[in-house]
């Protein structure tokens, strides 16, 4: 969606592990935040793009990933300090 209109098809393959339920519920929720713009066609074909509003906030996104990426190590680390107190 970043560099254009994407079919829902084509964003589900791109975010793994997603159900189309959730990825429905998902879109839904930017479409009503202002996020996405979803366009019907008369061809039954659905399109999704950012807006300007969303294009603003999917940089301010990327930069957290880039973020956690950068600490993967130490996120990791916390994580199963986590899990293994809490098993406890």
């Amino acid at each position: 969606m970043v560099d254009g209109p994407e079919r829902f098809n084509a964003l589900r393959s791109r975010v793994q592990g997603i159900s189309q339920r959730m990825l429905t519920q998902t879109l839904r929720d930017m479409e009503r935040d202002g996020y996405v713009k979803r366009t019907v066609y008369a061809d039954v074909k659905v399109e999704y793009e950012l807006t300007e509003l969303g294009r603003g906030q999917a940089t301010s996104a990327w930069q957290l990933v880039s973020w956690a990426d950068d600490h993967l190590d130490e996120i990791t680390v916390a994580r199963a300090r986590y899990d293994e107190a809490s098993q406890s």
